[in-house]
């Protein structure tokens, strides 16, 4: 992956767009990326990967999760605020695992999931028949010896564990017997954990040092800073089939502040703006909008 050239993307955006003749807000019909000649909404919310923007944070933590992959690492822990894309990083690691090599097995935790509802999913995942009686040891066993299998047909798990941080201690620990299975060479199964920033504080309580001490590595993925926020939105429009020059220059400096350089929140406010000016039949996208 290469990451993207800020000064590139100021080039190729940085062009004032043409107002189509005769032009009308049809209320109703044309949405409000529409307005603006965008082929798709820029700041849709959705994971998607074509909009996956390569800060140097994201990138690295990129190499680290893969490397996890690559080089037989057990664990690895990605960590960052809510809505700084963590879940559209996962996505992108999926599509680069050759299916042919890897068992990719994502599980999206939710809050008060238990440790039998965590090891059911893997297991169905793993595509284990699973019984409504089946016992958390006997589910244990059998994916271990699933993995085993798949390790003899040269195919290895990858294990993608997506807000990890609702996970209690006993789900953790269960993730970290899993992380175990290996042979003389190599372990047998990757997982790598993605989760807020809350998790590390968690992670330093007695009853998780265990799991902490066997994160080989750790990445965190950081709000964007001023000239990124400005990169991201541009970035954004390009992909979108438009570009940034709908949005003013001095909305940047506006839009870091009020969003925190989060791009969820980036993606709300622009969207909102974008959805005002659209309204008002404005060609361009100013500060008094947000």
């Amino acid at each position: 992956m290469e990451a993207n050239d800020p000064a590139a993307i100021v080039e190729m955006v940085d062009v004032t767009p043409a107002a189509r003749p005769g032009e009308q807000m049809r209320m109703g019909i044309e949405r409000p990326h529409q307005w603006f000649g965008f082929e798709d909404n820029p700041f849709r919310d959705s994971v998607n990967p074509k909009f996956f923007f390569r800060t140097e944070s994201h990138e690295q933590a990129y190499i680290k999760m893969r490397d996890c992959v690559d080089e037989d690492i057990a664990l690895g822990l990605t960590a960052a605020a809510s809505g700084t894309g963590k879940t559209l990083l996962t996505q992108i690691l999926l599509a680069d695992l050759d299916p042919k090599k890897f068992l990719p097995v994502v599980i999206l935790v939710y809050p008060q999931m238990t440790r039998t509802a965590l090891l059911t999913e893997i297991a169905r995942e793993l595509e284990i028949e699973v019984r409504d009686t089946s016992r958390v040891q006997t589910l244990i066993a059998r994916v271990h010896r699933r993995i085993i299998d798949l390790y003899r047909q040269g195919i290895k798990p990858v294990l993608i564990i997506d807000e990890v941080h609702f996970l209690k201690a006993d789900s953790l620990h269960l993730l970290r017997t899993l992380s175990n299975i290996e042979v003389p060479e190599r372990k047998l199964v990757t997982i790598l954990l993605f989760g807020e920033e809350a998790f590390l504080d968690k992670l330093g309580q007695p009853n998780y040092r265990a799991l902490f001490s066997r994160v080989f590595v750790r990445a965190d993925l950081q709000p964007l800073g001023p000239s990124e926020v400005e990169q991201y939105v541009k970035f954004r429009c390009l992909v979108a089939g438009g570009n940034g020059a709908v949005f003013e220059k001095a909305t940047f400096p506006l839009i870091h502040e009020l969003s925190g350089g989060i791009p969820r929140e980036i993606n709300r406010f622009c969207y909102e703006a974008m959805t005002r000016a659209a309204v008002r039949k404005r060609k361009t996208i100013g500060p008094d909008l947000f």
